[in-house]
C-alpha cells in the first residue's frame, strides 16, 4: 500500500493526558501542565510497517500562547529510544513529516519542510526500524494546559503533499501579527524615529576608564606578551590581553545587522515583501528575507550598514561588553575598536564518516584534510586584537551520551581505515582470534571478522569487550583533537586555541587530547555555570574554561518560543543575566561567558526553524531596556567580584518551562 493510517482507537493516554476521538485517525489530546502523551499500541500493527514506509506525517493544530513542542518517540526491543522534537506554531495547522531513516541516527537536525520549525533528533545512536515495540506523541511541560488537534496520522511511501491556506502571521515590519505587548513598534514612522534618535547620541565615543585598548582591566597587570594569552595569579585564572592587562571576557556573538528568516515553504504566513530589486534589495540574504535589514535601512537609506556599525559599537561599550563572540560579522570585526574571536570553518572531515559528523580520524584523508583547515589561520597570526580561535561548534557525535564509537564503527560495513588500526590494536593486545574470543567470550572465526559490518545482538555482554572499544573510543577522540589542533598551533603560535565549544560533556571520553587546546570551551544552557563540572574539566586539563554560549528568553515579548532557558519578563531576564554572569565570575576556573546572541530570531525561524525571544534587540532594532540595564550593572560589578572584593547576587531566577527544541 502506498499509505497506511495509524487508526485513532489504536492511542491509549497517559495518567495526566485525555485523548479525545475525533475520526477515525485524528484525535484530540489535553495535556497537564507537566506535559503528557499518548502512546500507540504496537502490537496492533505489525512491526515491519516501520521498515516499510518511508515517512510518518501528521497535520497538528493547537491554540497555545506559544510554540508547542511535540515529540514523536520510538523504541525499540532492547529499549533503545529516539524523540524526534518538532516546534508548532499556534494558530496554524501544520503537517509534519518524518523520515523515517532519520531513525538510524545519522542526522541530529532534520531538514525542514513546508510550515515546520526546527526538527531535532534525541536519544540514543538508533533505533532498529524493524523492532519498534513503542511509538508515542508527547508534549514538554509548559505555564499551562496543553490542547492540541491531531489528525492524518500517516505512514507514506512517499513524502506527502503540502497545501496551507494564506494565512497572515507577521506584519510589515517582521513582529508577530496576533499578539501584543509592551514594547511592540506600532508603525514604521516610529521605528525610524527611535534608530535615527539613538544613531545621534552614537557619534558621542565611548572610552571607559580604567579598561586598556584591549579591553583588559587595568585593576590587574601582567607581564606583556603582545598577544592574548592565559595565566593563573595563584588563586585562578585569566585572559590576559596584549599590554599585559587581566581580562574576564564578557562577550556577545552573532553580531550581525538582522537574522534572516527563511521565506520556503512559510510564503503562506508572510505579508506581501519588496522585489529583491530596487531600494530594500539587501534585506534579501541567500537564505531568505531579513526584516531587521529592512528596518535599518527604512532608517538610513543606503548608509544603513555602516550606521549600523557605528550604533552597535556604541551599544556595546556602553553596555560594557569587551569581546566581540562567534559567528560575528567580518565586516563588523573590521569596523570595531574590541576584541574578537574566530571561528574556524570546514573542520576536518573524511568522506565516510563513523558516526554523524565523527571522521575516520587514522585515514590519511582526515590528516591531510586537517592540514587544509589549518592554514585560514595564516592570515590572522600577526592580529593584535584576536583573542583566538574555535576549531568547530557542538560536535553533533557529542549529542549521544555514552555513545560507543567502535560499536558504530565495526556495526557499519565501510571498511574505514580506523577499523584497521583497531585490529592492529586488538592484534598487539591479545595476539590471535583465539586471544580474542577468550577475553571477549566471542565466536570469531577471523580477526578481519570485523571488518564486515557486524550485528551485535546476538553477542554475549562481554565487559572486556565493552572496556576494549571504550578505550579505542578514547583512542579515536585523541586523535580527533590532537591531530587539528597541533597543526593549527604550528601555522599560528600566536594565538589561543579556544577548544571546540561542546553542547555539553557527557563523560570523561570527551576530554580525551584536550590538553591540545589553551582553553577548553562548553556552551551552558543552564540558569548558572556549573561550578563543580568546571573545577573537574580544569583540573583533568590544567587548563582554563570559557562558555561559549549562555542564553534567556522572555515570555512578555513579541516572540512565540522563548529558548531553552525561559523567565516570564524582560525584567526577569535582566535578573537571570546578572545571576549567571556573576555566578560565573566567581569561579575561579572560569575565564569568559559568552551570551548568544544580539539578535532576535525570527517569527518564522532561521535556516533551521529555531525562532526564540533571546537577542538584546528585537527584530525592529529596539533594545530590550531591561534587560540591557541589568547587563550595564552587571558588568560594572564583574571585576570586584572576580577578585573578591564583593559577592555574587545570591538571587536565584524564576524559572518557566522552555519552549525551546
Amino acid at each position: 500500500m502506498e499509505t497506511y493510517e495509524l487508526p485513532a482507537m489504536l492511542f491509549h493516554s497517559s495518567d495526566s493526558t485525555r485523548i479525545e476521538l475525533l475520526e477515525a485517525n485524528g484525535f484530540r489530546i489535553r495535556a497537564s501542565p507537566e506535559g503528557g502523551s499518548v502512546q500507540l499500541d504496537a502490537k496492533s500493527i505489525t512491526t515491519i510497517a516501520w521498515k516499510e514506509y518511508g515517512y510518518l506525517s501528521a497535520d497538528i493544530y493547537h491554540e497555545s500562547h506559544d510554540v508547542l513542542v511535540v515529540l514523536f518517540s520510538f523504541i525499540d526491543r532492547v529499549d533503545r529510544s529516539i524523540s524526534v522534537h518538532y516546534g508548532i506554531l499556534p494558530g496554524v495547522k501544520t503537517r509534519i513529516c518524518l523520515p523515517l531513516k532519520a531513525l538510524n541516527g545519522g542526522k541530529l537536525f532534520l531538514d525542514r519542510f513546508p510550515g515546520v520549525m526546527q526538527s531535532v533528533l534525541r536519544g540514543d545512536a538508533f533505533v532498529d526500524r524493524a523492532g519498534i515495540a513503542r511509538f508515542s506523541v508527547s508534549t514538554i511541560p509548559s505555564l499551562n494546559p496543553r490542547t492540541l488537534e491531531i489528525s492524518r496520522l500517516t505512514l507514506s511511501q512517499s513524502i506527502p503533499s503540502f497545501q496551507y491556506e494564506q494565512t497572515p502571521y507577521v506584519d510589515c515590519l517582521g513582529q508577530w501579527e496576533g499578539k501584543e505587548w509592551v514594547g511592540k513598534t506600532k508603525s514604521p514612522s516610529v521605528l525610524v524615529r527611535a534608530l535615527r534618535k539613538e544613531w545621534q547620541l552614537a557619534q558621542e565615543k565611548i572610552a571607559p576608564s580604567g579598561y586598556g585598548r584591549y579591553g583588559g582591566w587595568k585593576g590587574l597587570q601582567f607581564v606583556s606578551t603582545g598577544f592574548f594569552r592565559t595565566e593563573h595569579d595563584g588563586q585562578r585564572w585569566w585572559f590576559v590581553d596584549p599590554d599585559g592587562y587581566a581580562l574576564f571576557s564578557a562577550g556577545m556573538d552573532s553580531i550581525h545587522p538582522a537574522e534572516t528568516m527563511w521565506v520556503d515553504g512559510m510564503d503562506h504566513l508572510l505579508p506581501e515583501l519588496p522585489t529583491r530589486e530596487g531600494e530594500y534589495r539587501d534585506a534579501w540574504r541567500d537564505r531568505g528575507y531579513s526584516f531587521g535589514i529592512f528596518s535599518l535601512i527604512l532608517a538610513f537609506g543606503d548608509e544603513w550598514h555602516k550606521k549600523w556599525a557605528d550604533l552597535t559599537e556604541y551599544r556595546m561599550k556602553l553596555w560594557g561588553m569587551n569581546t566581540i563572540g562567534n559567528w560575528s560579522s567580518p565586516e563588523f570585526i573590521r569596523h570595531s575598536e574590541l576584541p574578537y574571536v574566530y571561528p574556524m570553518e570546514g573542520f576536518p572531515m573524511t568522506a565516510q564518516t563513523i558516526f554523524r559528523d565523527f571522521p575516520d580520524v587514522f585515514s590519511p584523508e582526515f590528516e591531510n584534510n586537517a592540514t587544509v583547515f589549518s592554514e585560514q589561520l595564516h592570515a590572522m597570526r600577526e592580529d593584535r586584537r584576536l583573542v583566538g580561535y574555535f576549531m568547530r561548534n557542538e560536535p553533533h557525535w557529542a549529542f549521544v551520551d555514552g555513545l560507543d564509537l567502535t560499536e558504530q564503527m565495526l556495526r557499519s560495513p565501510i571498511q574505514f581505515v580506523s577499523k584497521t588500526h583497531f585490529l592492529e590494536w586488538l592484534k598487539e593486545k591479545y595476539g590471535d582470534v583465539t586471544g580474542i574470543n577468550l577475553a571477549w567470550n566471542s565466536d570469531l572465526q577471523h580477526v578481519e571478522d570485523l571488518l564486515h559490518g557486524l550485528n551485535f545482538s546476538d553477542w554475549s555482554d562481554s565487559p572486556v569487550r565493552k572496556a576494549d572499544f571504550n578505550a579505542f573510543n578514547r583512542i579515536m577522540i585523541r586523535r580527533y583533537v590532537e591531530v587539528p589542533a597541533k597543526l593549527c598551533k604550528l601555522v599560528d603560535p600566536n594565538h589561543l586555541n579556544l577548544g571546540m565549544r561542546y553542547a555539553w560533556v557527557g563523560s570523561d571520553d570527551v576530554l580525551e587530547g584536550c590538553e591540545a587546546f589553551d582553553v577548553f570551551s562548553i556552551n551552558c544552557y543552564q540558569m548558572e555555570p556549573n561550578r563543580e563540572q568546571i573545577r573537574h574539566i580544569s583540573q583533568c586539563l590544567n587548563k582554563p574554561l570559557m562558555i561559549g554560549e549562555f542564553h534567556f528568553g522572555a515570555a512578555n515579548a513579541g516572540l512565540p518560543a522563548y529558548g531553552i532557558r525561559a523567565v516570564a519578563t524582560q525584567e526577569d531576564r535582566g535578573a537571570a543575566y546578572q545571576y549567571f554572569v556573576e555566578q560565573a565570575a566567581s569561579i575561579p576556573e572560569l575565564i569568559g561567558v559568552h551570551y548568544f546572541q544580539l539578535n532576535d530570531q525570527p517569527v518564522l525561524g532561521r535556516f533551521d526553524g529555531e525562532n526564540y525571544q533571546i537577542g538584546v534587540v528585537d527584530v525592529c532594532q529596539q533594545p530590550y531596556h531591561s534587560f540591557v540595564e541589568a547587563m550595564k550593572l552587571t558588568h560594572g560589578r564583574m571585576y570586584d567580584i572576580r577578585t573578591g572584593r564583593l559577592d555574587a547576587t545570591g538571587v536565584y531566577p524564576n524559572e518557566i518551562p522552555k519552549t525551546g527544541f
